[in-house]
Parts: C-alpha cells; structure tokens; sequence
C-alpha cells in the first residue's frame, strides 16, 4: 500500500515539475523576456529638458546624441554582471564629447535596473569621472519604462547630465525625459 502512494506522489511531482517546467519557459519567452537583452539594435527618440535626444544601440554599443546649443555625444560599453527576472546590474565605460571642437572625457559607472510589475520596469543609473578641478563629467538618470509590446516600450524619468573640461567645452542639462524606444 505504502508503495502505491509513494509512486503516486511521484508521478504527481515528476509531472508537476513539468508542467511547471513549460510554464517558466513560457513566461520567460512572454512578459520576463521583455528586459532580457534578446535584441540586437535598438532605437530611443527622448525629448530631455525640450531637447531631443537619439539612442541607437547596437548590442553591447550604444551611442546618445543630444541636441542642444551645443551637442553632446556619448559613446559606451555596456557589460551584464548579472541579470534575474527582469532584475540585473550593468557597468559601463564610455566616451563623452561635447561642443564643435568634441573635447572628450572618459566615464565609467552602472545601471541597475528592477522588474516592479509585468511589463514594467524602473532603474537607476549613474557614470561619470572626476578628474580634479581640470575635468569632471557626471550623468545621473532614473526613470520607469513601460513595456506595451516585446520590442516597443515608453519612458520616463528624471536626468541631471554634467560635462565641465577646464580648457575645453561645458555642458549641463537637468530635467525631465519622455521618449519611446523600438528594438529589432
């Protein structure tokens, strides 16, 4: 008798594990998948303290142009440290350009980022590099992102961008962002 239930109850797991098993995959094909890295370009158009502002990434690249008084341009490298669910950290070390004549600092700094709801995710991210009272370049940014669609999402959030070379160019924007962003 006890041998009957006890293969009983195994049944029962090995196919409840299963079942479980599919829909994990499931999930992280639908909503989970939708922070996951799966694209391999992508494009954001942001209006940054009335400016605008262009993205384009292209997998571990990405490259920001603002356009303002004068430009900016930022040119970075993404790497992943660890992602779970929709929830992971991200380092990064760029290029910063601003002005006509492109004076150029370099940065270094994260972005963490967490899933709050299905389709829904809010990060914090942070880079700069001081380099005493002859260069500093900081950029702060935290924001929601609504994902309607696996490649479509919208954005919001808060931005306080900070480029000063001594002998160079200067460069501040702070404020509010809007934008939407398409992956392929």
């Amino acid at each position: 008798m006890n041998t009957s239930k006890l293969t009983a109850a195994l049944i029962l797991l090995a196919s409840a594990t299963a079942s479980a098993q599919a829909t994990a995959d499931e999930i992280d094909d639908g909503i989970s998948g939708i922070k996951v890295a799966t694209f391999d370009y992508g494009a954001e158009v942001r209006f940054f303290d009335a400016k605008p502002e262009f993205i384009l990434d292209c997998q571990n690249i990405s490259a920001d142009w603002i356009h303002a008084d004068k430009d900016f341009v930022k040119v970075k490298l993404n790497r992943e440290i660890f992602s779970l669910m929709g929830t992971g950290l991200e380092w990064n070390v760029g290029l910063n350009a601003v002005g006509g004549n492109f004076s150029v600092l370099p940065s270094v700094g994260f972005k963490l980022y967490a899933r709050i709801r299905p389709r829904l995710d809010l990060y914090l991210q942070f880079d700069g590099l001081t380099l005493g009272g002859r260069a500093h370049v900081t950029d702060f940014e935290s924001g929601l992102r609504y994902c309607p669609r696996r490649d479509f999402s919208i954005s919001a959030g808060w931005r306080d961008l900070n480029f000063h070379l001594r002998h160079g160019g200067a460069f501040h924007l702070r404020g509010l962002f809007t934008g939407v962003r398409y992956e392929f």
